[in-house]
């Protein structure tokens, strides 16, 4: 037996209910004294967003045995007589809790169709209910460490030349004007070509003198498909070779740097 469409389920309940608009609450809001506004979505939800202003908080799963009379979890400003309007993030919780109430013999019942995220995406008034509850909001914890390399420079003989190889193998190029470039990294670090200070020569020539090794590494996911992307480009990449922690192939920038290009040894925690 398939199992059946939650949405379809809650768009039939819709079609009996009495289904508010923003606007309709609004007007309810501010013209009926009896009226018992009800937020049933889960307590993170209203501690982390906030709440109709004047709602009570009732949990979807308590609604009914706070609604009970008979129930030793009764909460006395369930009455009979009460105009009853709940409702959730996004109106479909709302639709099967206005239906368990109804069916519990309250008789003038409705939910707001918009839900709360309607609510607060219409600019209406949010209260925050965070200083008052007596539940806390969830932290927000940054696992990353509290640091990481923000420049690295390179002094190369053209920057422009220098400047395209790095924007070929993938870095985000910031800024660049005739005298520097600014590239971004993942993680934030910015990596930044000056010209080699007194030198003229040019790109080509700076190719043929003595190779010197970056200051710096680079660091990929997939060696294996980095290798490969810039054989394709040709960059001519060295062959991969194993060592003690990384599997690693070098690349040589215009300016003659001699660049390894590591495997990745992230320790599977945020960074």
């Amino acid at each position: 037996m398939a199992i059946g469409s939650i949405f379809a389920r809650v768009e039939a309940l819709k079609r009996s209910l009495d289904n508010l608009t923003i606007d309709d609450l609004k007007r309810e809001l501010e013209g009926r004294s009896d009226l018992l506004l009800l937020d049933i979505r889960e307590i993170q939800e209203t501690i982390d967003l906030g709440t109709i202003p004047g709602a009570k908080h009732v949990p979807r799963g308590m609604l009914e045995f706070w609604a009970d009379p008979a129930s030793p979890y009764y909460r006395d400003y369930f009455t009979p007589d009460k105009r009853v309007v709940v409702f959730c993030a996004g109106g479909g919780r709302s639709a099967f809790a206005a239906q368990a109430l109804i069916d519990m013999g309250f008789t003038d019942v409705a939910h707001l169709e918009a839900g709360f995220n309607g609510w607060q995406k219409a600019g209406e008034p949010v209260q925050d209910v965070a200083e008052t509850s007596r539940w806390m909001r969830k932290p927000k914890v940054d696992a990353r460490p509290p640091m990481w390399i923000g420049h690295v420079a390179l002094a190369v003989a053209d920057v422009a030349a220098s400047a395209e190889f790095f924007q070929r193998i993938g870095l985000r190029l910031v800024e660049s004007a005739e005298t520097f470039a600014i590239f971004e990294l993942r993680g934030g670090t910015h990596l930044i070509l000056l010209p080699t200070a007194g030198r003229e020569t040019t790109g080509a020539q700076a190719s043929t003198e003595a190779q010197a090794k970056a200051t710096f590494d680079l660091m990929v996911d997939d060696l294996d498909a980095t290798h490969a992307s810039f054989v394709t480009l040709g960059l001519a990449p060295s062959d991969i070779e194993a060592g003690d922690i990384h599997r690693s192939f070098t690349i040589t920038e215009p300016g003659g740097h001699v660049i390894t290009v590591n495997s990745s040894h992230v320790t599977g925690q945020p960074v």
